[in-house]
């Protein structure tokens, strides 16, 4: 009996903990910046989005690298969703079992292509 009652727990305790985030096609065209605020100044923005991984009862169960990467895979699936195929990263919040992040979204590649066009003109 005690065997089953620690089995169920165990069960219960990975069923709480939360998964990766994992990349999709889409999300994968999206760019990652962060102090080149340079990079950003001719694209359209199309939203901010917020990724977070790991909770209070699980982070123990996942490295910090899979949870920052999560994160930031979350948010580019998000950003994706909103037409984006840049986020540029605000400061990390710190982490203290769970990792989150915000980023603003935009669109810069149809810009800087016309950009680039115009110039050549």
């Amino acid at each position: 009996m005690k065997a089953v009652s620690i089995a169920t727990v165990l069960l219960l305790t990975l069923g709480l903990s939360g998964c990766i985030t994992f990349p999709t096609d889409d999300s994968n065209q999206v760019n990652v910046l962060w102090d080149v605020s340079e990079s950003i100044s001719q694209c359209e923005h199309k939203g901010t989005v917020i990724g977070s991984q790991g909770h209070f009862y699980d982070y123990w169960l996942h490295a910090d690298r899979d949870m920052v990467w999560g994160t930031l895979n979350e948010m580019r699936i998000k950003a994706a969703l909103l037409g984006a195929d840049t986020i540029y990263l605000y400061r990390p919040l710190g982490f203290t079992g769970s990792v989150t992040m915000m980023a603003n979204a935009y669109k810069c590649i149809n810009i800087q292509k016309t950009t680039t066009e115009n110039a050549g003109s």
